[in-house]
């Protein structure tokens, strides 16, 4: 539950950072530069948490999710894995959508950020 946390709550204080302070360099007391991607103009984070994937926030609710509904299942009690399922087809269908708007929105910049950053939710697997 709580690397879930970290994960979500972390990505999006860095994004909030960005948006807040965007002439600020760093984020979390100067642990994370805060990088984007040229001719983004600011928006596309690519350090950081938002390094790992393009929505690591997204695995944080997975993982949170997957931490509520497990005790349950380990007892023989399955459907309250449907909420951390709800959660992955909800979120695959948003990356999609949001991948096809900021590919509109960014043009190239945003095919060198597929580039740096090429996982979509779980790192190093989609």
């Amino acid at each position: 539950f709580y690397l879930g946390w970290i994960l979500t709550r972390g990505a999006n204080y860095q994004k909030y950072c960005l948006k807040a302070f965007p002439r600020q360099k760093t984020c979390l007391g100067g642990m994370v530069k805060q990088v984007t991607v040229a001719g983004s103009n600011g928006r596309l984070l690519c350090s950081g948490f938002w390094r790992l994937s393009r929505h690591l926030n997204y695995l944080g609710e997975i993982l949170q999710a997957l931490a509520v509904s497990l005790p349950s299942a380990s007892i023989g009690v399955c459907w309250p894995l449907l909420y951390p399922l709800y959660y992955v087809l909800l979120f695959i269908g948003r990356e999609q959508d949001d991948a096809a708007i900021c590919a509109a929105k960014y043009g190239a910049a945003w095919d060198t950020y597929v580039k740096t950053v090429p996982w979509k939710i779980i790192p190093y697997v989609y």
